[in-house]
């Protein structure tokens, strides 16, 4: 009887094999998460030096800036201080005439930053897979799963790390942060669902559409917080007199590039067909939308960085958003739109393609 026992309970091992495997990945990335999450948690917020500090003191009253200005005018030459509004000339002169309190800010350099943090170790890894991601791309190679798992726990713990010093920034800052990662939660989700349309799925396409949708909802309503702020921000600008029309600019192109993320959830949306019918066309389409993904991941949290290097004092003003919006909007977008010529996808034809919906 009991050899019986035995052989009927091997037999159904023998039958739960395969999908035990099918629920490897799962497994592996659960247990990876939880093992960050920990280490998380135990490196304890306080025990931790701060990366940020607080925002200098800027003044956001016209009539505090125009006070600023005078004092500007009437200090010293060769201070710090004493760079004055009509003594500044490019970028310094862009941030004298929007807000001049932003030439009493002391030029600091790199070393001033807290590189002994959680923030340099997580970031490191973000820009180690980044460096990697382009040379495969460059190369002309497919995506792995492995970068998979790997980009989900890096940007989660790169996130966490900084989560707990967002209170103490500016409204605009905050805004931009908690926009961040919303739009990091959906690269994330489409990143995995583009896989399911490739030769490796990571998930069955009965998983990854729902949470595809989920996660769309997330990426329009992050677009929605952030973009009612900032161009109203833009346009409350203009009516005080200090527009500034290169960070205009920037945050336009910006706008278009989530523009082409929001025209994709819309397709799928209006026709679930769309998509499969698109990467039937065009084989390589999943591998260029999860190189989008991974490249997005990464310069989202760069430009994060770079409001950090801000606040700080080490590329401050016009020139900080230039570095911004031209590294990681700009030249980014014009690579990923380049990419396209060397591998069976599209980068914009696909929006003006339908799905059997409108057959």
């Amino acid at each position: 009887m009991r050899v019986m026992m035995q052989m009927t309970a091997r037999q159904r091992n023998t039958q739960h094999q395969t999908p035990r495997r099918r629920q490897n990945w799962g497994g592996v990335l659960a247990t990876c998460a939880l093992l960050v999450g920990i280490g998380w948690r135990q490196t304890a917020p306080q025990t931790l030096r701060t990366a940020y500090v607080p925002a200098p003191t800027r003044h956001s009253s016209v009539v505090a800036r125009n006070a600023a200005a005078e004092r500007n005018c009437q200090s010293r030459s060769g201070s710090s201080a004493g760079r004055t509004a009509t003594e500044a000339v490019g970028f310094r002169g862009i941030d004298a005439s929007y807000n001049p309190t932003w030439l009493e800010i002391q030029d600091q350099s790199v070393s001033s930053l807290e590189w002994m943090h959680l923030q340099t170790a997580w970031a490191s890894m973000a820009t180690a897979l980044y460096a990697f991601d382009m040379w495969r791309i460059l190369n002309r190679i497919p995506p792995t799963a492995v970068e998979v798992a790997a980009a989900a726990i890096i940007f989660w713990g790169l996130y966490a790390s900084r989560l707990t010093d967002v209170s103490k920034l500016d409204k605009h800052y905050q805004v931009s942060f908690y926009a961040s990662i919303g739009w990091t939660f959906y690269a994330v989700v489409s990143l995995v669902h583009s896989f399911c349309y490739g030769p490796t799925p990571i998930l069955p396409l009965s998983l990854a559409e729902p949470l595809h949708s989920v996660a769309a909802v997330v990426f329009l309503a992050s677009c929605v917080y952030f973009y009612k702020y900032h161009w109203g921000r833009q346009i409350r600008h203009v009516m005080e007199g200090r527009f500034r029309p290169w960070f205009a600019v920037g945050l336009a192109s910006l706008t278009l590039a989530h523009a082409l993320s929001v025209g994709h959830i819309l397709k799928m949306f209006d026709d679930a067909g769309w998509l499969p019918t698109v990467v039937k066309i065009y084989h390589d389409q999943w591998q260029w939308i999860a190189d989008t993904r991974l490249l997005e991941l990464y310069l989202t949290a760069l430009a994060l960085f770079l409001v950090i290097l801000h606040l700080r004092g080490v590329l401050t003003g016009t020139a900080n958003a230039t570095i911004v919006f031209v590294g990681t909007v700009i030249a980014p977008t014009a690579a990923l739109f380049g990419e396209t010529f060397f591998i069976d996808a599209v980068a914009w034809q696909h929006y003006f393609m339908w799905g059997p919906k409108h057959w």
